[in-house]
């Protein structure tokens, strides 16, 4: 395997690893005893599929089988060990949400924020699950800082990659299994990711903040906003107006979540509104179309301060975990998987500013509490 996976390094890795992919997922390939339902019925598919020419064999051979194929992802099984350990899955509600990565022995995780919700349970790499708190959250970043009640825990090396991958790397990108959950290659360097405006899901008046109609499976109808219902204030900021109202809401990004204060016939109302990107009824652009054959989208997807693009296909909730280079070294994590082959993913380095000022602001309230003093022995290694 250290051998094959040296091999990859040179311009012709590829071609070998996928020339052994066909021979070994070979049409005819006798199915095994105990071999899952999941699996069998994909290779039983694919024979059916692949009855054709060995021509049209060669043509239409799906993708899965060849950048994304298992006999690919295990060829990165060695690269991905270590980190795999401490590699861990956030559940919300019983649901799988998000991956993350334990960045200290003793229980501080890193993830992706905007998926969290409700109940959290943090199932380990050794089949443990523990129950999770949010610590500190930071928005501009759509990172999560949480914490869980355990010790003597593997932990990531944030400081052994020496800085982002260059393009055309490989990475891979963690889950629980031995193999990674998808491998890709790094297409665009560290950039800023432009932020996209949420949308509310409101028709407003003419002139003040006042709401005239909620349209239906909008983030406002889901947080419980009311007709003529008078909007005072988004995430503290007043809006004594419609323009204020449209400028505020356009500041943030679909997958945020923000507080309205609303005058609802003279009391004070407070709901919570997890904004989204798209306006129901309204038909999508040829674009937005294409992107979403792919799969599914991260809802927070856009306005990242630095994030480095690969085309890993992965779902959203395998994003908020790490990646790896070839050398096993942490490099970044997925933090949005945005189009049809279009995945982001904050470096390294820039994760640890972020969580550096999340434990400074956030657990270093009361000088002497055990939650400061569990922060000022935290080190990210």
């Amino acid at each position: 395997m250290k051998t094959l996976l040296n091999r990859m390094r040179w311009s012709g890795r590829i071609a070998l690893l996928l020339a052994a992919g066909w021979s070994t997922l070979a049409p005819n390939a006798p199915a095994q005893a105990d071999e899952p339902a999941p699996k069998r019925e994909r290779r039983d598919a694919e024979a059916e599929y692949s009855e054709g020419s060995f021509g049209m064999e060669r043509l239409f051979v799906p993708r899965w089988r060849l950048t994304d194929g298992p006999q690919v992802r295990s060829a990165f099984r060695d690269v991905v060990k270590d980190v795999v350990a401490a590699t861990v899955s956030i559940q919300c509600d019983g649901k799988q949400s998000a991956l993350g990565g334990i960045i200290s022995p003793d229980g501080w995780i890193v993830t992706k924020a905007t998926p969290l919700c409700g109940k959290l349970t943090v199932e380990l790499a050794d089949g443990r699950k523990l129950p999770a708190t949010t610590v500190a959250e930071s928005g501009q970043h759509d990172l999560a800082l949480l914490k869980v009640d355990a010790t003597n825990l593997p932990s990531l090396d944030l400081n052994a990659a020496n800085g982002s991958p260059k393009v055309g790397s490989w990475l891979a990108s963690t889950g629980h299994s031995k193999d990674p959950v998808a491998v890709g290659v790094v297409s665009v360097p560290p950039r800023v990711i432009p932020s996209q405006a949420g949308v509310l899901g409101v028709q407003i008046d003419e002139v003040e903040a006042r709401i005239v109609q909620v349209f239906p499976d909008t983030a406002a109808e889901e947080a419980g906003v009311e007709p003529e219902d008078l909007i005072v204030e988004v995430n503290g900021k007043k809006v004594a107006s419609r323009e204020k109202l449209k400028e505020v809401i356009a500041s943030f990004n679909p997958g945020d979540e923000v507080e309205l204060v609303i005058d609802r016939s003279g009391e004070e109302v407070k709901l919570h509104a997890t904004l989204t990107g798209d306006f129901p009824g309204l038909p999508m652009g040829r674009s937005e179309f294409q992107n979403n054959l792919g799969g599914k989208l991260s809802v927070r997807r856009f306005g990242f301060p630095l994030a480095f693009q690969h085309d890993t296909v992965l779902r959203p909730a395998d994003c908020g975990g790490p990646v790896v280079d070839l050398d096993g070294h942490v490099v970044g994590f997925n933090i949005a998987r945005a189009g049809r082959t279009e995945s982001y993913a904050l470096p390294a380095e820039a994760v640890q500013g972020v969580l550096k000022e999340l434990m400074k602001e956030h657990l270093m309230v009361k000088k002497h509490s055990p939650e400061a003093e569990a922060a000022e022995k935290l080190e990210i290694k």
